[in-house]
């Protein structure tokens, strides 16, 4: 089952700023994306565009190896390479452009195919609710860097 939607949200963030905070793998990032479960974070590696780093969520319980690639300017690309729930090749990507008057306008697109029952229910709940989900949880965290001066 694959489920698919785009989003777009304006903040107060620069897009270097989002940039930065979606490409943090320090064992700060889950205290700075507050879905992400702390226990399912891994870094395997962490290059100058690149990263490979297995991240999930306890509720219900999904996780998998991504691929980060944030080689063009203002956008991050996450590629699932491994997981026991997603299928190979489900993806995400954030792209973010100044805004006129300050901050950003970001686009995501959100793309996942399931490979197993409990990934089955968390897709049907992101058929759901996934878009405005996601522009809350992005929303936030990214206006948090702002507010925090991060």
């Amino acid at each position: 089952m694959r489920t698919s939607f785009e989003f777009d949200l304006r903040t107060t963030a620069t897009p270097d700023q989002i940039v930065e905070v979606l490409t943090d793998f320090s064992a700060n990032r889950p205290k700075r994306w507050p879905a992400l479960s702390a226990g399912l974070f891994h870094v395997y590696s962490v290059g100058d565009t690149e990263a490979v780093v297995q991240e999930g969520q306890n509720l219900p319980k999904i996780y998998a190896t991504w691929h980060y690639d944030w080689s063009v300017p203002g956008t991050v690309s996450m590629t699932v390479t491994d997981s026991p729930y997603l299928e190979t090749g489900s993806y995400h990507s954030v792209t973010a452009i100044a805004a006129p008057g300050g901050g950003s306008d970001v686009h995501g697109v959100w793309t996942n195919t399931a490979k197993n029952n409990s990934a089955k229910v968390g897709l049907l709940m992101m058929r759901v609710i996934g878009r405005r989900f996601f522009t809350r949880y992005y929303q936030r965290v990214f206006d948090q860097l702002t507010e925090s001066g991060a």
